[in-house]
């Protein structure tokens, strides 16, 4: 049991250290002057070209070693039986830390002229780190491959210049079994990416399969989402926002502000706010208000 618990661990530091040893510029640690832009994170212009088959970051990579929710978990992690009585509830810490790893790899280029293919994988994991009574597990760890598509464009559409469109196919999970704990959904994903001197903003809508564990998974996680980045200096601005596209019973939805600031050289702080629906894959369909305060490694930075 010890062993699973430090899994998620083991594979962050074990990424940090692969992409810091092997792959030279493409390390997640290098010195950077200012945040990236969706043309140097997607290599959307030929003089932003790299080789295939680098690993670089994808989402932002991230520690939250305090991350409060104002509503306690009402879903359980797995434990064994004999660790916990049965007629014992089991009462989920308020405060816990979160991880983020996420990477990308480039594996094909010139596709239909400028189009590139990439393969992503983001790892997300949620760690009652002060919850010493049970031993402080891992309470949940969400999985996210995609394969990506990307062609490279300059239209200006209602006065926005758009700078990318395409499509990704993405599988969600928590890896578990059983209807109790099991969470997961396939999504075809389309997307477009705008831009200009200081921010950034990818629409994505998606056609998402059935699950029998969790079919109205669509109704809380939502149908379509937001992401807007501003950058300020030596700050970064990010405000996700996603939607059922549904209204009455099924109107759901999340708003998340994520700040990157300065700390000393390459240590930046990364504070997060969060309200509404699918934080987490196994209470997608329990509300939650938090705020988590930590550092960020790279991504969109």
């Amino acid at each position: 049991m010890e062993n699973h618990r430090k899994k998620p661990i083991q594979i962050l530091i074990l990424s940090l250290l692969v992409s810091t040893s092997l792959f030279g510029q493409s390390s997640v640690f290098k010195k950077r002057s200012s945040y990236q832009t969706l043309t140097d994170i997607w290599e959307l212009t030929p003089e932003k070209t790299k080789e295939t088959f680098l690993i670089t970051t994808y989402k932002p990579l991230y520690v939250l070693p305090f991350r409060f929710s104002s509503h306690r978990r009402e879903v359980p992690f797995e434990v064994p039986v004999d660790e916990v009585p049965i007629d014992k509830p089991i009462e989920l810490d308020n405060i816990e830390a979160t991880l983020q790893l996420s990477l990308k790899s480039k594996i094909a280029q010139n596709i239909l002229g400028k189009g590139t293919l990439w393969v992503a994988y983001t790892q997300k994991s949620y760690w009652q780190v002060y919850n010493a009574e049970f031993s402080r597990p891992f309470r949940e760890t969400n999985y996210e491959p995609e394969l990506i598509f990307n062609y490279p464009i300059k239209y200006n559409f209602l006065g926005l210049n758009t700078k990318m469109i395409g499509f990704a196919f993405n599988h969600q999970s928590n890896g578990r079994e059983g209807k109790q704990f099991s969470r997961s959904w396939n999504r075809f994903i389309m997307h477009a990416g705008f831009e200009d001197k200081d921010w950034s903003l990818v629409l994505r809508t998606w056609i998402a399969a059935e699950i029998n564990e969790n079919p109205d998974i669509k109704d809380y996680m939502g149908r379509a989402d937001a992401t807007f980045n501003y950058r300020l200096n030596k700050h970064l601005l990010t405000l996700r926002a996603q939607h059922s596209l549904r209204t009455g019973d099924d109107n759901h939805g999340s708003i998340e502000l994520d700040w990157a600031f300065p700390i000393y050289g390459n240590l930046t702080g990364y504070g997060q706010f969060f309200h509404g629906y699918g934080d987490a894959m196994i209470d997608y369909n329990q509300i939650h208000t938090i705020a988590g305060i930590g550092i960020v490694f790279a991504g969109t930075l």
